[in-house]
């Protein structure tokens, strides 16, 4: 009997093709020691090149980045998921270990990276973080970044969130928490996906000895409408987790508060 891939790389194409060839080639160069599949859902009009050793589903309907996520989900095998973005590139040969932490404690449900500019200099902000809630917001307004302590360690660190520019999760708890919730079309399915497996019991770690170079929003470039979905996304994270009346302040403060 065949054995599963260890590690499933689930990675979304949307107007992406030129830096998803790179993530592609960082994925093979960095993955000699595990056994691996790669799987991309194509959610736009690029002509991929087909490879046997890349897996290509067409899901020419955008229906957001949870669903195509879902669906590569769905025909993976690997005891590992690692959904990432097709601009980001692998900097670190760290997957051997990233296995280790998940098989030394049966409690970690999802690990993510520590991601870096293009130029590996600075550390991308928010690509973890405490939990967000009405005051974590209006802390951040005013400077005061309680989650900048998490994403500017040197040593692993338990989180409330990690970003889905490159997230593992065991596949076992991926399908009983249902995958990604459908209804976010783009922003804090990452979060919320986190946040129902702490739900269950389980941790979040931030693992920064394990490198990720993300290029960050480069396949949207409608300024106002990315910003149009991010609120769309928060507000239905809100009333989901917190109920209306949370949601209600949520908007209230961004009305009369927000200032970026």
């Amino acid at each position: 009997m065949e054995r599963k891939p260890q590690i499933s790389f689930i990675i979304v194409n949307y107007n992406s093709k030129d830096y998803l060839e790179k993530c592609l080639a960082s994925v093979f160069n960095n993955t000699q020691n595990i056994s691996k599949e790669i799987i991309v859902v194509n959610s736009c009009d690029d002509i991929l090149t087909h490879s046997e050793d890349i897996k290509i589903i067409t899901a020419l309907e955008n229906k957001g980045f949870g669903y195509a996520c879902n669906v590569g989900a769905k025909a993976a095998q690997g005891e590992t998921l690692c959904f990432l973005n097709p601009d980001t590139e692998i900097v670190s040969d760290y997957f051997e270990k990233i296995i280790s932490e998940f098989e030394k404690d049966s409690a970690i449900g999802i690990i993510g990276p520590k991601l870096v500019d293009e130029n590996n200099n600075n550390i991308q902000e928010w690509c973890a973080g405490k939990e967000v809630n009405l005051s974590d917001i209006l802390l951040n307004n005013i400077g005061l970044k309680r989650s900048k302590k998490i994403w500017e360690s040197n040593e692993s660190v338990e989180c409330a969130w990690v970003s889905g520019a490159c997230l593992f999760i065991k596949k076992e708890l991926f399908e009983k928490l249902k995958g990604f919730d459908e209804n976010f079309f783009l922003y804090f399915e990452d979060i919320d996906l986190c946040q129902r497996a702490r739900n269950l019991g389980y941790k979040i770690i931030y693992n920064p000895k394990f490198t990720v170079k993300h290029f960050g929003g480069k396949s949207f470039e409608d300024k106002k409408k990315q910003k149009k979905l991010y609120y769309e996304s928060q507000d239905y994270y809100f009333e989901k987790h917190f109920g209306k009346i949370a949601t209600n302040l949520l908007k209230l403060i961004r009305s009369t508060v927000i200032t970026r």
